[in-house]
């Protein structure tokens, strides 16, 4: 990202054994290499300035407090991300009713090529958004995209392709949608009135019609242009006395003391901490961080990636209006769902998501523990065996695939969630493609995409179609 301090590999190295052995001086460097992406990140989930700020603070304290229990140093990164995370995830229902927005900084595109990108990253559901702003503009590998999002690192490659095979898909309907009702009429019909946000089900009518129509095909072709252009997209603007913030704070063993006694399961907690020590420790020192906030019209991507947390249990997602207020995204659970007053997000996708390649179900983090409960005095019950569950059905989730000079490439399908008994039902454009079978939760199969025809002018695009309703795109070059 332009405007972020560049980090080697080698600075994680260092860091993971600097801050070990206790060395002032890397929290310094620890800070100024780490603060921005962070507070980008955590604004992301946290769309509040001040909310972001006290979240970084508190997650670099403790990734210092607790660099002893990081085995692997090659695991730092991954381990600060997923502490940040979980730190916002904690902090989401004290979200304030009026938030204040962070600046933008940093931007190298145009506004109306930002607000294309934007409403593009607005078809994709909230988990496939996460993982893209981690893996593409934070640099996170499949692994440490896998300990941040609590799944494998298999899922985690599947779900950033998938993702960005999406987002290609999606950008380049916004594109014709925005640019090419003039030329072909048959953009106002798919697309419904200029202005109006496409879901998912409208970017797949538009990327069909993309394909086929000679019009619209030189136009909607973003495949090579979205994923670059999340780079240059701006991000949050960070607070200049955070800087400060985090040295006093890093230099007071009571504060780090009370970060880290938070987050020590229940059971062995040694005397209990106040939630409200952390506002009233640090609200003081942070008044200036939230004054003269101002909203950036939408330049930065407010968008509540869906949490998975286990204690999200709502139907609301938060996205950035181009306005830059905030405006409902309906779930699942129907439009006109009422929004929780604690601002939290649900990991249920919503219904524009339907399309879209459902991600997996995060498993409970290592370090998440409950206590036993029971009635002071009573002996405890034996609880009776539950009856077995039966397994879900899961979901197919499916990549495209490109025909380099060959007339051959594979579609790989993956059964995610549970079994799945999937076949192809379909194919469009030049190509001929079948295979179906029944997949366990987590296995993966391969269906062979053939160019029908022997001769290649220049290329073509086209897809193939599965009984569950997913699509795989084909594109082949000469």
């Amino acid at each position: 990202m332009a405007g972020w301090p560049s980090i080697e590999r080698a600075d994680d190295l260092w860091l993971a054994q600097a801050l070990r052995s206790g060395d002032k001086a890397a929290e310094v460097r620890f800070y100024d290499l780490y603060a921005v992406r962070l507070f980008d990140y955590c604004h992301v989930l946290l769309p509040d300035e001040r909310a972001a700020a006290l979240t970084v603070v508190d997650t670099l304290v403790l990734m210092r407090e607790r660099i002893g229990d990081l085995g692997d140093p090659q695991a730092f990164r991954g381990r600060l991300y997923s502490m940040a995370r979980e730190e916002c995830l904690r902090e989401r229902p004290a979200l304030p009713a009026e938030r204040h927005p962070a600046d933008a900084t940093g931007a190298e595109v145009d506004e109306a090529t930002r607000l294309l990108v934007h409403n593009a990253l607005l078809v994709l559901t909230g988990r496939q958004r996460e993982a893209l702003d981690l893996s593409q503009r934070h640099g996170l590998t499949p692994e440490e995209l896998a300990e941040v999002l609590e799944i494998t690192p298999q899922d985690a490659s599947i779900l950033v392709a998938q993702a960005r095979h999406d987002l290609d898909d999606a950008f380049a309907a916004v594109v014709v949608a925005a640019t090419g009702r003039e030329d072909c009429p048959s953009i106002g019909a798919l697309a419904g009135p200029p202005g109006q946000r496409l879901d998912a089900e409208t970017c797949g009518l538009l990327t069909r019609h993309i394909t086929n129509c000679p019009i619209c095909g030189t136009r909607g072709d973003g495949r090579a242009a979205s994923g670059r252009l999340l780079h240059a997209m701006p991000f949050a603007a960070m607070p200049g006395a955070l800087r400060d913030r985090f040295l006093a704070a890093a230099a007071d063993p009571e504060f780090a003391r009370r970060v880290t006694a938070r987050r020590v399961p229940p059971a062995e907690a040694s005397p209990p901490v106040e939630e409200s020590h952390r506002s009233s420790r640090l609200w003081p020192v942070m008044a200036a961080v939230t004054v003269g906030a101002l909203a950036i019209g939408g330049g930065v991507l407010y968008v509540l990636p869906d949490s998975g947390h286990e204690n999200a249990g709502n139907n609301q997602s938060i996205a950035a209006k181009p306005d830059g207020s905030s405006a409902d995204v309906p779930s699942a659970a129907g439009a006109g769902a009422p929004r929780p007053k604690d601002g939290a997000t649900s990991a249920t996708p919503s219904p524009s998501d339907s399309s879209k390649t459902p991600t997996p179900t995060p498993t409970p983090h290592r370090n998440r523990s409950r206590s036993p409960q029971g009635r002071p005095g009573s002996p405890s019950a034996p609880t009776p065996p539950s009856p077995p569950a039966q397994p879900a059905s899961g979901t197919l989730a499916v990549s495209g695939c490109t025909m380099n000079g060959t007339r051959h490439c594979t579609v790989t399908v993956v059964a995610q969630g549970g079994p799945v008994t999937w076949s192809v039902t379909g194919v469009n454009g030049d190509i001929s493609a079948s295979g179906g079978g029944s997949l366990s939760a987590g296995q993966s199969a391969g269906v062979t995409v053939t160019r029908d025809a022997s001769w290649c002018w220049s290329g073509g695009n086209g897809s193939v179609s599965f009984n569950t309703g997913a699509t795989a795109a084909v594109s082949w070059r000469c």
